[in-house]
């Protein structure tokens, strides 16, 4: 900034005083030596072109990323019932963040020239930002990340044994609804019995996931549908195995009201036959002088 405006300076000094040029003291005009005074100051560099980036390059990125959207969009909806995004779209997904890492990389080794100026901050609505935060968003949302191994790589074995032990229950009421009935009730009740052992195991599969924080979006959605099939539909019930203590604490806190009046009672009653003792001493004194004067 300072070398500029010494530059200016000495630009309006010329063109207010008369500079010769050469020994024949022909002079040179006051502007067109301001001028090339000026431009023989400036630093080369000044006079280069802005660097751009490759438009041939930059519309090929373009392209693979409008490939890489429809890709994982059409995933994530064909997904979407039942849930099973995380498992089946992670591939997808990671590779929508690749492209948009490239947009953002240089195109040359060693130079700043990228893609991002012309296609993610080029204009006011930024479609490419957008869609890129919101396709973030809803993996985030879905906690997909809890469900997959580092960088999305694959599933989790975890993840593999639940829904493994998911789609061995499903095929066990299928099994059992096939059966032919053994009641007038159906076979309801022997989906509760056949079933039993297997919908205990996914349960504490279940909660084991949730205390590590291990569930996504996929395993949440699958044990509420269980759960629902479980209860509403099988009209099946898990047995508690703290019933026993349960049962006596409840008991225990039911039977503290019938103590209390129990007591309060029995302690009232107490205190009235302490007033009405003394009355019946003391009367008994009254009627033996009464019986002596009489005598």
């Amino acid at each position: 900034m300072l070398f500029v405006t010494a530059c200016l300076v000495m630009t309006g000094l010329c063109m207010a005083t008369e500079w010769t040029f050469d020994a024949d003291t022909e002079l040179l005009p006051r502007a067109q030596w301001a001028e090339q005074l000026a431009l023989s100051l400036l630093p080369a560099y000044s006079l280069a072109p802005d660097p751009t980036p490759d438009l041939s390059q930059c519309a090929q990125l373009l392209e693979e990323f409008a490939n890489n959207s429809a890709t994982l969009s059409n995933c994530l909806v064909s997904m979407a019932r039942p849930v099973r995004l995380c498992q089946h779209c992670y591939k997808e997904y990671g590779e929508l963040k690749a492209t948009m890492s490239k947009i953002g990389n240089p195109i040359i080794q060693n130079s700043t020239v990228t893609c991002s100026t012309i296609l993610l901050r080029s204009d006011r609505v930024q479609v490419i930002v957008e869609l890129n935060d919101f396709f973030g968003e809803l993996w985030s949302d879905s906690k997909c990340d809890n469900c997959l191994q580092t960088n999305s790589t694959g599933v989790l074995n975890s993840t593999s044994e639940f829904m493994d032990s998911f789609d061995t229950l499903i095929q066990c009421f299928n099994n059992t609804m096939k059966e032919p009935p053994i009641s007038s009730q159906g076979n309801v009740s022997r989906v509760c019995l056949n079933c039993n052992e297997t919908y205990r195991h996914l349960n504490n599969l279940y909660n084991d996931l949730e205390h590590k924080n291990g569930l996504c979006i996929d395993l949440e959605d699958a044990m509420n549908s269980t759960r629902k099939l479980w209860s509403k539909t099988f009209n099946c019930t898990l047995p508690c195995t703290d019933t026993v203590p349960v049962i006596a604490v409840s008991a225990f806190i039911l039977f503290l009201p019938v103590v209390f009046y129990l007591s309060s009672f029995l302690h009232s009653e107490q205190k009235k036959r302490k007033l009405i003792l003394p009355k019946r001493f003391k009367s008994a004194p009254s009627v033996a002088n009464i019986q002596d004067k009489r005598n």
